[in-house]
Parts: C-alpha cells; sequence; structure tokens
C-alpha cells in the first residue's frame, strides 16, 4: 500500500469538501483506515499535506504537462509550444481527480490564501525563464514585457477560467466552455506577443 499517496488522495477530498479549516488531521486519518501516529510517519502535519496537494493543483501539475509537450517546440516554435501547452493543460484540468483539486483552490482561497498564491507564483516562475529564452532568441522582441510579467498574463485568465469553469461540481458545457475560453486565450496571446516572420520583414522595411 502506498500510505503517503493514500492520505495525500483523503486529504483531497477533504480540502475540497470541508476547505483547510474544517479539515482535520483525525479525519484524513480515519478516511484512510489509519492512526494519526502513521500519518505523522510520513508528513509533519495537516500543513505539510495541504501544501503537497497544492504542489499537485499547481506548479506539479503545470510542471507535468509542459513536459509532455516537445522541448524542441519550446526552444524553436514559442507559438506551437504555447497551443500545445494550452492544450494539455485544459485537457488536464478536466479530469475528475483535477477538477476536485480546482474545487480544493477555490475553498482554499479564504482561509490559506497566501499558499495559494505562492504554489501559481512557482509555475510562473517556471514559464518566466522560457519567456527569457524566447527574448533572447528574437521570438518576442523585448518592449513586449519582462518574463514574469508575460508569465503573469498567460497564467492569469487561464487560472480565472480553471476557477470557474473547470471544478468538480461544473457540466460537461461548462467545461467545455471552460475549454474553448483557454484555447482562445492562447490564441489571442500568441497573436499579440509572439513575434512572427510578417514582423520581422515590416521591421526590417522600417529601417530602409
Amino acid at each position: 500500500m502506498d500510505t503517503k499517496g493514500a492520505l495525500t488522495e483523503a486529504a483531497l477530498e477533504l480540502f475540497a469538501r470541508h476547505g483547510y479549516g474544517g479539515t482535520s488531521v483525525r479525519a484524513i486519518a480515519q478516511a484512510t483506515g489509519l492512526s494519526e501516529s502513521v500519518l505523522y510517519r510520513h508528513f509533519t502535519g495537516k500543513q505539510e499535506i495541504f501544501r503537497e496537494v497544492l504542489y499537485q493543483a499547481g506548479a506539479g501539475l503545470f510542471a507535468g504537462q509542459r513536459d509532455l509537450v516537445d522541448p524542441d517546440l519550446a526552444m524553436n516554435d514559442p507559438a506551437e509550444f504555447l497551443r500545445a501547452l494550452a492544450r494539455n493543460m485544459v485537457a488536464a484540468w478536466t479530469q475528475p481527480r483535477n477538477r476536485l483539486l480546482t474545487s480544493m483552490l477555490v475553498r482554499a482561497i479564504g482561509d490559506s490564501h497566501l499558499q495559494v498564491i505562492s504554489t501559481f507564483e512557482e509555475a510562473q516562475e517556471e514559464m518566466s525563464h522560457l519567456f527569457a529564452h524566447w527574448i533572447d532568441a528574437g521570438f518576442i522582441p523585448a518592449d513586449r514585457g519582462t518574463p514574469r510579467q508575460l508569465a503573469w498574463e498567460l497564467f492569469a485568465p487561464t487560472a480565472f477560467v480553471r476557477l470557474l469553469y473547470l471544478h468538480a461540481e461544473a457540466d460537461v458545457d461548462t467545461q467545455q466552455a471552460g475549454y474553448e475560453r483557454v484555447l482562445a486565450h492562447a490564441e489571442f496571446f500568441i497573436a499579440r506577443v509572439i513575434s512572427t516572420p510578417a514582423d520581422s520583414a515590416d521591421e526590417g522595411a522600417d529601417h530602409d
């Protein structure tokens, strides 16, 4: 038995249903049929379990879906990379377990908002490294924003869509609407941030 995994899954269910404040260490242990002493062998307490579940909901999920995209796209074709990443992320968000994670995030914003902010900032920091590469490589003009600004502008609207449209209680039509909004935002972002060959030609003409 994967005891740590079982405890994490039980905590996820309880956090999604009752929030951080409404979930106790005892309730998590009882949900898995284990004693509190067993739980404390794997986690220092409720906050550490919550931090692990938050990581899975934010930076961990982002890293996993990013790593599924062809790494050559990340280096050489930012527009196609962002399209693939958007498809991967929204497909992951619509999976039942990840919708439960989203419901947990919604409930956690009130009583644990600083930890929620922290986990999204981790994903923002990861993405900012790619934006820095794309600026250095000439795929994005330097005047479009700093790497961290661009990561925020990419993530903030999609995170909002996730919380409204892709939580555990959302019906199929609502999920589909969320899926379409995420992909539409990716195209909007690409059109306004990523340089195209036509842009480069226009810039060259301006200097002639």
